[in-house]
């Protein structure tokens, strides 16, 4: 199955998007200000597992601080609060979802610059995309206010809290499959993830996946040859152990040292006409069922062998019609999360394929 997603992020400030009036947080004076007004009956509330999750913020200087994110509610808006908004064209013909939350310093320092604390979060859709953020600014002619506003102050002393809304764009037609917030500040890396499913997103993200097995023509830059469509099929999904990993020069950070490695095997076949030196393990992804996407390791040194991660593919060429499978390793460092499928990151298209992960 072809999963369309939209993998772009917007630079800081880039967009600004004028919202109807709705319910939204305004801080000044030391308080949290609520304003209301009446909802477009287009909008939706999204039905998500909403709660307080301790996590570790970690801001750009590799600082970390400990707060408390409660997910209040997730609505999805509608196209017509796009028209007429000062937007990037990228945005247009998006539909936009405001995420209201409360954010609580629970550790013993003060936090700075506060804004960034949403920095670390993401909204996954049901295409295993992740929505764009839109920030936002102003507001429409006669002075109506913004639904959805960041009203993050500048800093944030212990124990104090604040209300703020965030809003993401995601295409036409793809639904939200959850609400997840890394805590080392990089979404595709090892950090602890907390996760807020919405209920049905998972359902949805698996629909009409491919099986194991199913032959799937996945879009490879082969370079000075083009773009090439590879047949492949997904072989086995392995949860290993670390003790496979011991000596393995796999550039690993210590949360992923400390995960559970999943190897995946997908066996790819050379459409000719000529040799194919066919290295596809770093578009391979693991996808969890919090909405994770995990890249792939191999090790430095390409003959070594690892238990469960099989691979006959050694820096050679393939000749036409000849196969080859490539093993990859994946680290799931978050305890409360399993692997859900794999992915392959397409050339040239803005999309993953994916097939259902048969677990051994």
């Amino acid at each position: 199955m072809r999963l369309s997603s939209y993998i772009r992020k917007a630079a800081m400030g880039a967009a600004s998007i004028p919202l109807v009036a709705g319910c939204a947080g305004e801080q000044g004076a030391g308080e949290t200000v609520e304003r209301a007004a009446e909802r477009p009956a287009s909008w939706t509330d999204l039905p998500v597992r909403t709660g307080a999750r301790d996590v570790v913020h970690t801001d750009t200087d590799h600082r970390s601080y400990e707060v408390r994110i409660t997910v209040k509610s997730l609505v999805r808006g509608s196209e017509e609060d796009m028209r007429g908004a000062r937007v990037d064209e990228d945005l247009k013909g998006m539909v936009p979802h405001y995420l209201t939350f409360e954010v609580t310093n629970t550790g013993r320092k003060k936090i700075p610059a506060t804004y960034m604390v949403d920095s670390n979060f993401a909204l996954n859709g049901t295409d295993w995309a992740r929505g764009e953020k839109v920030y936002v600014s102003g507001g429409r002619p006669g002075g109506v206010d913004l639904y959805c506003a960041d009203t993050a102050p500048k800093t944030l002393a212990p124990g104090d809290s604040y209300n703020t809304c965030v809003t993401y764009a995601l295409p036409e037609g793809v639904g939200v499959h959850s609400l997840t917030h890394n805590a080392d500040g990089y979404l595709d890396k090892g950090g602890a993830v907390a996760t807020w499913p919405v209920e049905g997103g998972l359902e949805a993200a698996s629909a009409g996946m491919a099986e194991p097995g199913d032959i799937v023509r996945v879009r490879w830059d082969a370079r000075e040859d083009g773009i090439l469509e590879l047949p492949a099929t997904l072989v086995s999904v392995r949860r290993g152990s670390a003790a496979d990993l011991a000596g393995l020069d796999l550039d690993l950070n210590e949360n992923e040292r400390r995960g559970v490695p999943y190897y995946v095997s997908v066996t790819y076949t050379n459409p000719g006409p000529k040799d194919l030196y066919a290295n596809q393990a770093d578009r391979v992804r693991l996808l969890t069922e919090g909405g994770r996407q995990i890249r792939g390791k191999t090790p430095f040194v390409l003959d070594t062998k690892i238990p469960g991660c099989p691979s006959d593919w050694v820096a050679r060429m393939i000749p036409p019609g000849d196969s080859v499978t490539e093993c990859s390793i994946h680290l799931v460092t978050d305890d409360g999360d399993k692997p859900f499928a794999v992915g392959f990151v397409e050339a040239g298209r803005p999309g993953l394929v994916a097939w259902r992960a048969p677990l051994h």
